[in-house]
Order: C-alpha cells, then structure tokens, then sequence
C-alpha cells in the first residue's frame, strides 16, 4: 500500500490562527506535534516513508520537509495552484504509479484528528484488501449530531464482512445537508458521515477518471508524457492552467457504481472550524476550552478562549469563540463558526491581504 497525504489546504475556517503562509494542517494547533507530522506518524506504524507521499503547494513544500526529515524530497509532489482534490490526486498518481504501478493508494488529509489510531490503521488495512478487488472504498463515521458542515453517504445492501468490518454497498453522496435534512439522516441510521478517506488501486482511480473526468484525464495524460522529463515543470505549468477544479467527491465518487463503505468507529473529526475544535479539547468545570494564553472569566460558559500573549477577560459569555493572535481578535457565537470563512472572503475583496 501507499499513502497520499492531502496538504495543501489553507485552513480558512481556522483564521486567525491558520493563515495564508501557515495554514492549519502545518500548526499545532491541537496537539503538540503538528497535524501533519500527526498525521504522518499515524501512518507509520504499517507504512515506511519510502511508501508515503505528501501534495502540497510551492509555498508550503520547505515546511513539510522541515516538518517530516524522514521523508524522501522525491516523495514532495507539489501542485503549481490549488485546484480542488480531483486533480490533486490525479496528479499525485503519476507519480505514485513509478514506485509501484499495481499498488493500492491511501488518500488521507493532513488536518484531521483521529482519536483511535489504532482502529483507524485496522480500517485501513481492510479497505485497502477491498480495493484490491477493483472497489473505491471509504472510510465512514456514524454520526453523533445533525452536522449540516460535512457530507454524508447513504449505506446499501451489505457485502461482505472483511478484517472484522462489515463492508457496504454506497448508495448515494449527499454534499452537506441543510439541518432538517441532517436530523432525518440522523433519525434513519443508515447514514453515515463521509470522512473524506479514500482507499483504492492506482488503476482504478485512474480508470475511473477516464470515465467520469475524461477532460481532467486527458490533461493527466498529456503531463504523464512530461514527467522525468526536462520539459515537466513547463508542461505542468501550461496545463495545470487549462484544469477547472473540483472534489475528487464531485468528480468521481458521486458518479461511480464502484463505491464502498466501511463504518469505523476512530474517533474521527475534521477540524473544519472553531466549533469542532472545542468539542474534541480538553474542557474546564464550566465548560470551557482555554488554549495559550490565559483567562479569567466571570459567568462564562461552554466558550472557547485560545489566545497566545495577552490574558482573555470574559464576563457572561455563554457558546461564544474569542480568538487573539498578534494582529487580530475574532468573536463570534458557537453556531456561526462556518461564517469565518466568510469573513476571510470579505478581507480578500477589500484587499486586506496582511491580514490572510
């Protein structure tokens, strides 16, 4: 097996902390370690360096060296512009196939948090003995709460039963439901959440490209020809600027007949804003999550306070995010956590740019 670790995300649900030139995935924003290098490590114990790669862009690719020395430079791929994970990945599998062209790949994503590693590499490998069969397998995890931020995937008819994991049939993608929808999902329980780790063969992500991307395919072709060759950067350059982007969710898995999926209990968040950071961190008597810097509250509840120099001063806060870097403050209410992104968009308009 090998393993593509996803990395080249800016992290803009996390602003402030996750910037432009250091986004989530590369701070340690949860952990003491980075959420690469955590996610590297988690990998390791079934994966040698040697058999893992890492896509990230230009910018971020001498940070992910200096982040993770045992891997090998060659094992860098970097993407000349950010153009969703359908691309990403088909990149990143032309380079993976000239280690080994008949391998089953693992695409992961550098800024998750998986709480049971273990049960997490047990998965793995089961799905990937799945995929030897031909199948595109993901990994999903049942729902604890009507999430309107994530995607969902509706199990079918069960396979098989393979490494002590039942194996489903995958009926249907659902790209993040309103919340009335997300409760009736919930209700069903044969939804689950898709985590966005994928396991299948090398050739078969790439004949499936070619049926349901054939534009994307035929540009991954002509760039094949270029590879190792003295004209690669030049060709990738040039026709990396024709490709339209998109999620390897969109573009292949809701079309394909070739889905399975497999419920894993791992413990699993994607860290995708504010709000899910403060339900998986250590919390305080009254409900609190207090990171960095310090805090002295009165009547201050279920709140998280992450700061780094000054000290947070609260009176009556009740499900609010206070968030203090060197330049900025954020304030917002739990529930409008997924409004951050907007906000960066409106610093991107009014040409805000010192502060992304």
């Amino acid at each position: 097996m090998l393993a593509l670790i996803l990395a080249g995300g800016t992290g803009t649900r996390l602003w402030p902390k996750s910037r432009k030139y250091r986004p989530k995935q590369l701070l340690d924003i949860v952990a003491k370690n980075t959420m690469l290098q955590e996610t590297f490590m988690r990998i390791r114990p079934i994966l040698e360096p040697e058999r893992i790669f890492v896509v990230t862009n230009r910018t971020y690719a001498p940070t992910v060296k200096a982040q993770l020395p045992s891997l090998p430079a060659r094992n860098i791929i970097t993407e000349p512009e950010g153009k969703g994970t359908a691309p990403c990945i088909g990149l990143s599998v032309l380079y993976m196939k000239r280690l080994d062209p008949e391998a089953v790949m693992a695409s992961l994503h550098a800024d998750h948090v998986i709480e049971k590693p273990e049960e997490f590499r047990r998965a793995l490998l089961a799905a990937a003995e799945v995929a030897k069969e031909g199948y595109l397998v993901t990994l999903g995890v049942k729902p604890t709460q009507p999430e309107t931020g994530y995607g969902y995937i509706r199990q079918g008819q069960l396979w098989k039963e393979v490494g002590g994991f039942p194996v489903y049939k995958a009926e249907e993608f659902t790209e993040k439901p309103n919340f009335e929808t997300a409760c009736s999902y919930l209700e069903q329980g044969c939804y689950y959440w898709n985590s966005g780790i994928f396991v299948w063969k090398l050739s078969t992500i790439m004949e499936e490209f070619r049926q349901h991307m054939p534009r994307l395919y035929s540009q991954l072709m002509r760039m094949d020809e270029a590879i190792g060759t003295e004209e690669e950067g030049k060709v990738l350059e040039e026709i990396w600027q024709e490709v339209e982007s998109e999620s390897i969710d969109q573009g292949i898995m809701e079309k394909s007949s070739q889905v399975m999926v497999i419920p894993v209990d791992m413990g699993w968040s994607d860290v995708g804003n504010w709000a899910t950071l403060a339900d998986i961190l250590p919390k305080d008597e009254a409900n609190n999550v207090i990171v960095g810097g310090e805090h002295i509250g009165l009547d201050t509840t279920g709140s998280l306070l992450y700061g780094t120099k000054r000290l947070i001063a609260t009176v009556g806060l009740k499900d609010m995010i206070v968030v203090e870097t060197d330049d900025i403050i954020l304030v917002c209410p739990k529930s409008r956590a997924q409004d951050v992104k907007k906000l960066v968009e409106m610093l991107k308009d009014k040409n805000m740019e010192e502060y992304l």
